[in-house]
């Protein structure tokens, strides 16, 4: 393979990465407005659960439990979510969204809508659909050949 295309990838994945990093996220850093979505999406799937339990959201996320505690500890201190002991079995701890988290959840998701219109009226929505299924066939390659490499 040519040097120039290996530089010309590895450009591309930093220029995304740093995209990423970009989007409207409500002045989060991305593994705490992550963890926020999990929380929504999961309250979402499950109303009636009344919060989402802290184990589903190591699971979920593959993290460690220190790492997911210390995130969920940054978004408390921030009142977007609070940690609730569950009633029924004082040993289990779940997470509900505050309305602060809601609002700023609501609001990156405008924001994202609209960038997405913006760009697709740049781009015209059959390209950017292309485009979008083109960047999930790279993730897959890339990650299928990283796992594939011996270990040095």
């Amino acid at each position: 393979m040519e040097e120039d295309l290996v530089e010309q990838l590895g450009g591309a994945l930093r220029r995304l990465a740093q995209v990423r990093q970009s989007l409207p996220m409500g002045g989060l850093p991305m593994g705490e407005y992550w963890m926020l979505q999990q929380v929504q999406r999961r309250l979402a799937e499950e109303p009636e659960a009344g919060g989402v339990y802290v184990s589903a959201l190591m699971e979920c996320t593959h993290a460690s439990p220190p790492a997911v505690s210390r995130t969920l500890r940054k978004l408390e201190e921030k009142e977007l979510l609070q940690r609730r002991t569950n009633p029924r079995d004082r040993r289990t701890t779940y997470v509900v969204l505050t309305e602060g988290g809601q609002r700023l959840l609501e609001a990156s998701r405008r924001q994202m809508e609209e960038l997405a219109r913006r760009v697709a009226q740049r781009m015209g929505e059959d390209a950017l659909r292309g485009l979008t299924a083109q960047l999930d066939q790279l993730t897959e390659a890339v990650l299928e050949e990283r796992d594939r490499m011996p270990l040095e």
